[in-house]
């Protein structure tokens, strides 16, 4: 047997000759048995309570106390410690006595055959089953002593979900379920899931059985009034094989997050009903006043026409910003991977500015809400056309490592004590301008999870980087 942690045998026989046979037999087959020897039960239990012992193996006729009442006593203060009657005077009856006892294994000296093999087997598997046993106790316990504290649940299934390993107490408190019940039969808690959920959930635990790891979320009929919103999470343990040996989840209640998307949900409707509403009535007035102007200026060179025309005009560009900054609110639409410079190309292309340049030097695929990261980057094309006149010329590329993509231009760029104020709603530094253009680009980057900065520049001009 290879050499692993010792296993600390007692062996008790009344037979000083046949007590050093079998002892010797042991220590020659395996050399993790560490045996101490008594010569009756008396002396067996002074060293009980002196030694560390793992395993008692014992002979059943001895004077005095027999093994079997020797085992009773042992299991009065250690009801889980292998015990071994190996006697060659057993009986259908002493057998009988010794299991009802709670004896560990009976075995039946043979008198021709050397039994040193199969006893040594025997002893290091009982005693390794036992510690591997109290190891998993030690385990639960200090898992529940953890989990008692928070109101998630924690489980362990086996690989085929037809034993449950561990739980903690706030499973009753989602599922309104005793966790006793779902030991019982651990696929009950199905039985809790809204009926439209339950196929996902066995397609999700299908899944993470064959190894893939599993988010997912379904619906608790808790009773005939609660219904809750639950997340599980589960991944697959594997051995060194890669073959899944448990499944270890967490499920938490997302009823509260659930209910705050939806009024989001509604209240971004409603806020874009708003202003849709507020952008017609405003629109209708103020193209009735432009064309009344124009046809004002094309009869009259009085120069107050022109400049009440370009107000009209400016009052409808702060509608169209206003209404891009309530729209930056809503969530974002499906991701999807865009290359860098087709987001570029398509934005440089929407502000028409003829007399403008663009080079692409780099490109980049991005996750992204195309049509957002759009927005957002036609904002900074037209910020730079508008502080660094219509001839400016722009640089887009790929920061280094791929952490990230840039787009500067030629332009005055941004002093140094305004970098920290340009994505703030309502700064500018032009008098016709509405300082929401930056602040729509800076909302649109966030809802990605990304960050975008004012970087220093060697040239003149401003370079603005996205971090991703």
């Amino acid at each position: 047997m290879r050499s692993e942690r010792p296993v600390d045998l007692l062996y008790v026989n009344d037979d000083d000759q046949l007590r050093e046979l079998v002892s010797t037999q042991l220590r020659n087959e395996s050399d993790r048995l560490r045996i101490e020897t008594a010569d009756s039960a008396v002396e067996g239990e002074r060293l009980l309570e002196a030694e560390a012992i793992d395993c008692v193996l014992c002979d059943h006729h001895m004077p005095d106390v027999t093994g079997v009442e020797f085992l009773k006593r042992v299991r009065e203060e250690r009801p889980d410690l292998p015990f071994l009657l190996f006697t060659n005077t057993g009986t259908e009856a002493v057998a009988s006595e010794s299991i009802e006892a709670g004896v560990t294994d009976y075995v039946v000296q043979d008198t021709v055959e050397n039994q040193a093999p199969l006893l040594a087997r025997k002893i290091v598997t009982y005693v390794e089953h036992r510690r591997a046993q109290r190891e998993r106790d030690r385990t639960n316990e200090r898992l529940r002593e953890i989990a008692a504290v928070t109101d998630q649940v924690w489980w362990v299934f086996s690989p085929t979900w037809d034993e449950l390993r561990f739980i903690n107490d706030g499973h009753e408190a989602i599922f309104g379920q005793p966790p006793a019940e779902l030991r019982d039969d651990p696929t009950t808690f199905l039985d809790r899931i809204h009926g439209d959920d339950v196929d996902r959930v066995r397609q999700a635990m299908e899944s993470c059985s064959k190894g893939t790891p599993q988010v997912v979320e379904y619906r608790v009929e808790k009773s005939d009034a609660v219904r809750l919103w639950i997340e599980s999470r589960c991944k697959p343990i594997t051995n060194e094989d890669g073959e899944t040996t448990s499944l270890v989840g967490l499920t938490r209640d997302i009823t509260d997050r659930k209910l705050y998307q939806r009024e989001l949900t509604e209240t971004v409707d409603q806020l874009e009903e708003f202003t849709t509403t507020v952008s017609h009535d405003l629109r209708n007035p103020l193209n009735v006043a432009a064309g009344n102007l124009s046809l004002a200026a094309s009869e009259s060179d009085d120069d107050r026409i022109d400049t009440a025309l370009n107000a009209v005009t400016r009052m409808s560009e702060l509608i169209d910003e206003l209404l891009a900054l309530a729209k930056e609110g809503k969530t974002l639409g499906d991701r999807h991977d865009v290359p860098y410079e087709e987001i570029v190309a398509k934005s440089y292309e929407n502000v028409r500015a003829p007399e403008s340049t663009l080079r692409v030097t780099g490109s980049v695929t991005l996750s992204c809400d195309s049509a957002r990261l759009t927005e957002a980057v036609e904002n900074i094309v037209r910020n730079a056309v508008e502080h660094g006149g219509s001839d400016v010329t722009l640089t887009a590329g790929v920061l280094p490592d791929e952490s990230g993509v840039f787009i500067e231009d030629d332009g005055p760029g941004v002093p140094p004590e305004e970098r920290e104020r340009v994505f703030e709603k309502g700064h500018t530094t032009r008098e016709d301008g509405s300082g929401f253009g930056l602040a729509i680009v800076e909302r649109i980057v966030d809802a990605h999870g990304w960050e975008i900065r004012v970087a220093d520049h060697a040239a003149s001009g401003a370079r603005f980087e996205i971090v991703t």
